[in-house]
């Protein structure tokens, strides 16, 4: 058995070579069938009418197919489809569109309707709202790629060193004093700076100490801390790395389980105009969203683990980033007060 790409700590393996029946059973699952489609409106009331071409193709769906609603996702390209506004979308009224490119995507068990959903998509040229230009679609079946425990004593480590040849210290040296003399150099040749050679600058700047941000005043997290994104499966992980180290603890104040939970709460809807009946589906998969926040003191900031978000994963997300590597963004752009 051939194994690659694994996490020490929890001893979670990617199988890449198994017998075929396993394989076929365990690693590779079907995923189901995909089918998208994009179409653009623009100038007055561009936002309304890609609202109108969204509820018609729900609705023709649903004709034909009822309850399959919520195998379908929708967003506004340029406006809403990374969810970077999160729950302060307030400030982005329609007035500001003047360009919506409404992009669909389902996730069907049968092939039968990815293929009507990309049918009915096309139909809003002839039977959309009016202005709808540019459309393009596509369907395709989704695999999944199933990851497996493995026990320990399954795990065998071998260990390998090739001699390498470094440079001895004398000519690592010389190195630099070559370097150096060719700085010194075009320095003082009066032809570079006649041609434009710009000078170059030795010195070494030290950078301003990050302040302390103040407390009780509510601004955005990116001008107290930076965070980056990662993905395992249907779950992700992002970090929060204040720029003045001492404001940790009190980060860690604010950044609490309720407090992801309600951020990331937006990921979870269906459509860009969510009714009544797609705010209640967001509430009930917001339960089965979990949150644990760890703790890394030695580079004084916190890893947050947030479960069951990511539409299913990488292999199967309706989203446009299916990662989630943009997500830190929606994280950063929350307004916070930090306590004294």
């Amino acid at each position: 058995m051939h194994i690659g790409n694994f996490l020490l700590s929890n001893y979670w393996i990617y199988l890449f070579h198994m017998p075929k029946l396993v394989m076929e059973e365990k690693l590779l699952l079907e995923g189901g069938w995909k089918g998208w489609g994009e179409i653009s409106y623009g100038g007055h009331q561009c936002l309304k009418r890609a609202q109108a071409a969204e509820y018609l193709v729900r609705s023709w769906m649903g004709e034909r197919y009822p309850d399959i609603d919520d195998k379908i996702v929708s967003y506004i390209m340029g406006y809403d489809s990374l969810k970077a506004i999160g729950i302060n979308n307030d400030s982005y009224s329609s007035k500001q569109v003047i360009d919506a490119r409404l992009r669909m995507d389902g996730l069907f068990e049968l092939e039968e309707h990815a293929v009507e959903f990309v049918e009915e998509f096309i139909a809003l040229y002839t039977n959309g709202p009016a202005g709808g230009g540019g459309i393009s679609t596509g369907q395709r079946k989704e695999i999944i790629l199933q990851k497996i425990l493995v026990d320990r004593e399954n795990i065998f480590w071998r260990a390998h060193a090739k001699k390498a040849s470094i440079p001895c210290l004398q000519n690592q040296a010389a190195g630099c004093e070559m370097v150096r003399m060719h700085i010194l150099q075009s320095q003082k040749n009066p032809t570079n700076r006649a041609m434009g050679i710009p000078r170059v600058d030795t010195s070494i700047e030290t950078l301003p100490s990050p302040v302390r941000a103040s407390p009780g005043k509510k601004i955005a997290l990116y001008h107290i801390a930076h965070s980056r994104v990662g993905d395992k499966g249907n779950d992700m992980n992002f970090s929060v790395i204040p720029h003045f180290p001492g404001d940790i603890g009190r980060l860690r104040a604010v950044i609490t389980p309720d407090w992801v939970k309600n951020v990331v709460s937006p990921l979870l809807d269906l459509s860009s105009f969510p009714d009544e009946r797609m705010i209640q589906r967001r509430i009930n998969l917001l339960e089965l969203v979990s949150v644990e926040i760890y703790n890394v003191p030695g580079i004084s900031s916190l890893n947050v683990v947030v479960r069951n978000i990511l539409d299913g994963g990488v292999n199967c997300s309706r989203r446009i980033d299916r990662h989630g590597k943009t997500l830190s963004d929606l994280i950063l752009c929350q307004e916070v007060a930090l306590p004294s």
